[in-house]
């Protein structure tokens, strides 16, 4: 999330999940179709939750101790609860301060604290574990039970100051875990998010309108499997650590594979890597006999197959159930439960969710690889062409050495930002991409002899998310005149035809040249 705050971006919110509609009036910048649609509507019709001039709702505004207080303040006034306040003097909130009347009735009702130096701090942005800690308050005073089941968040440290609350939170659904089972508390608290977690309490509050009712899960991409141990991957310099010659597929395999599946040599299928979020695993994409699949590889001395995903269409790379399809133009979500498939493309193109920009809807190089990567947290997902777009002019595309990278948001879905991307070389191609760490992005450029592997700055750069250059017209890989992301060089290494890119670990590299091929790197990334 770091970076996102910190890129400059423009943004359009494109929701690709359906929620509840609703009779109230959304404020002008809500789409009916948005997962807090319903929950907005309500907030703002109760006036727990103002709007700003013009109409707007402003969702992804960062919540501030000041904000929290008042809002929560307009919730107690229409409960049941007897006025409770505090008479307090925080040396940062002057007496006649907007917010000090809520402030008051927070600190009366044993919501909220001061610290220990005497302030308040107001401005400071929310937490998921520090709303956690407040909400649980306010629905303990409100008589609110606990449900007996409850749900462990995976990313949730034993003894965590806030962990009882926030296994109440999650038990409640006021404050939902990701599908992938992840609670993020260390992340900031938006409008959007605060407005779903009142929406819920007010479906809580015993009474007649108070009966639990189901709530919408946070769209939060979740990885296709889990692993049930670490495994120990030893780091020995450049070598094939592919199974013996002639191992097949089902002979290395610990989930069922289709039919036809079973004899493929699992160094003849393996056409991408995809970046590894665990250590000793890599995403990657199998073609054999015309059939593709995606797959969770496991490494050790001789790799395993973790999980195992049939596809019918074209995939291209993958990581983490997200593929992004051959020619460069659609973006495919596979859910690990249902096993079901969602496809995304450029908006402005009905026969598929929108989510890409409009540029990609035209002019794609077909057998171009690039890449996609999930960033750590699992919010945004990283695409980047192999070559640069056939826009306008196939001819001249082709000797220009600027590519698009595009960053999506998946949280919620649709937020992307577009930037510059400078091969060495107009005869250079994009690979590979990986994104182990929040601020370390690696992208796999090769010239047809050498390997290349830049990490990149997110910080650095234009944002060309709809600006003049979203359009074929333009020719930003024609005529590139804005400011392009500027990459280091982390490894450079003779190679014939490389594919992918994975970092298992610091120090080392994977990528698919005649099975898998891994590279120990003299200095350890972090």
């Amino acid at each position: 999330m770091a970076i996102i705050r910190t890129m400059r971006m423009r943004i359009l919110i494109h929701a690709l999940l359906v929620a509840t509609t609703t009779a109230q009036a959304l404020p002008s910048d809500v789409p009916k179709d948005h997962w807090a649609a319903q929950a907005v509507a309500e907030v703002v019709a109760r006036g727990w939750l103002q709007g700003y001039p013009g109409g707007q709702f402003r969702g992804e505004v960062t919540l501030d101790r000041y904000q929290l207080a008042t809002t929560l303040a307009r919730v107690l006034a229409e409960s049941p609860l007897p006025v409770r306040e505090a008479e307090v003097r925080f040396k940062d909130v002057k007496p006649d301060h907007w917010a000090l009347p809520g402030i008051r009735r927070m600190v009366g009702e044993g919501l909220v604290e001061g610290f220990p130096d005497g302030t308040y701090r107001g401005g400071a942005g929310l937490t998921r574990y520090q709303l956690a800690l407040v909400l649980d308050r306010l629905t303990q005073n409100l008589g609110i039970g606990t449900p007996a089941k409850v749900l462990r968040p995976e990313d949730l440290p034993g003894g965590h100051w806030a962990e009882a609350a926030v296994l109440r939170m999650v038990a409640l659904e006021v404050l939902p875990l990701g599908s992938d089972g992840r609670f993020r508390g260390a992340e900031p608290v938006n409008r959007y998010q605060m407005a779903r977690a009142l929406w819920r309490i007010a479906q809580l509050i015993p009474g007649p309108k108070g009966a639990p009712q189901a709530a919408p899960e946070i769209p939060i991409a979740p990885p296709l499997a889990r692993p049930t141990q670490e495994p120990v991957v030893k780091v020995d310099g450049s070598q094939n650590v592919a199974p013996p010659e002639g191992a097949a597929l089902g002979q290395i395999s610990r989930v069922p594979l289709p039919e036809g599946w079973a004899e493929a040599p699992l160094e003849q299928s393996l056409t991408h890597l995809g970046q590894a979020h665990k250590a000793g695993q890599v995403w990657a994409t199998l073609q054999h006999q015309g059939q593709r699949a995606i797959a969770l590889l496991r490494l050790a001395e001789a790799p395993s197959l973790e999980a195992f995903f049939p596809v019918d269409r074209a995939v291209m790379a993958a990581s983490e159930g997200w593929a992004w399809l051959e020619g460069g133009q659609g973006l495919l979500y596979l859910d690990p439960k249902t096993q079901k498939t969602r496809l995304y493309g450029p908006i402005g193109q009905s026969q598929a969710k929108e989510a890409l920009p409009p540029v990609f809807a035209a002019g794609a190089v077909p057998g171009a690889l690039g890449g996609v990567a999930l960033d750590e947290s699992r919010n945004y997902l990283a695409l980047i062409n192999g070559k640069p777009l056939c826009l306008p002019d196939c001819d001249r595309a082709a000797r220009s050495p600027v590519l698009r990278l595009v960053l999506l948001s998946l949280n919620p879905d649709g937020l992307f930002a577009e930037y510059a991307y400078f091969l060495d070389a107009p005869s250079s191609q994009v690979v590979g991409l990986a994104w182990p760490k929040p601020r370390l992005l690696l992208v796999h450029e090769h010239d047809g002899a050498k390997s290349r592997i830049y990490s990149v700055d997110l910080n650095q750069a234009d944002d060309l998310a709809f600006t003049e250059w979203d359009t074929p017209e333009a020719g930003l890989e024609l005529r590139p005149q804005v400011r392009p992301l500027p990459k280091k060089l982390v490894l450079e290494v003779p190679l014939e035809n490389p594919r992918g890119l994975a970092l298992p670990g610091p120090a080392e590299l994977v990528v698919v040249q005649r099975g898998l091929l891994r590279l120990s790197l003299e200095k350890p990334l972090w």
